[in-house]
């Protein structure tokens, strides 16, 4: 298997595979920081390998909610929520996550814009 590292601002973008029906990789986010707010148009589970990862959920009536992912948890965030991953500790965070249906488009846009 390929393993591909981007770097990103926040730390890096592991993509172990990629297709039309399921993508899948690690997020490695530096401590104290916190990717810009997303969603993806496909089911998305996370699964927090290590440190911690708050994730902050937007719901359509507009309230925010945080869950904090410790190792070993794991959550599924619906197609089409919005949603921020953030490192709120002092070490680095890494996190599992698959993509099941197509985000091909997504997976090219990180290869164009970061660092191999």
């Amino acid at each position: 298997m390929n393993f591909e590292k981007h770097e990103i601002e926040q730390g890096n973008i592991m993509i172990a595979f990629s297709d039309e029906n399921l993508s899948v990789g690690t997020l490695e986010i530096e401590p104290r920081q916190e990717l810009a707010k997303h969603n993806r148009p496909v089911l998305e589970s996370l699964f927090q390998l290590k440190g911690k990862c708050t994730m902050k959920l937007f719901d359509e009536d507009g309230s925010v909610r945080e869950v904090m992912l410790s190792e070993g948890e794991s959550i599924d965030i619906p197609p089409s929520q919005f949603h921020i991953h953030s490192n709120p500790s002092e070490e680095n965070s890494i996190t599992l996550w698959k993509a099941s249906g197509d985000i091909t488009s997504i997976i090219e846009k990180i290869r164009e814009s970061s660092k191999m």
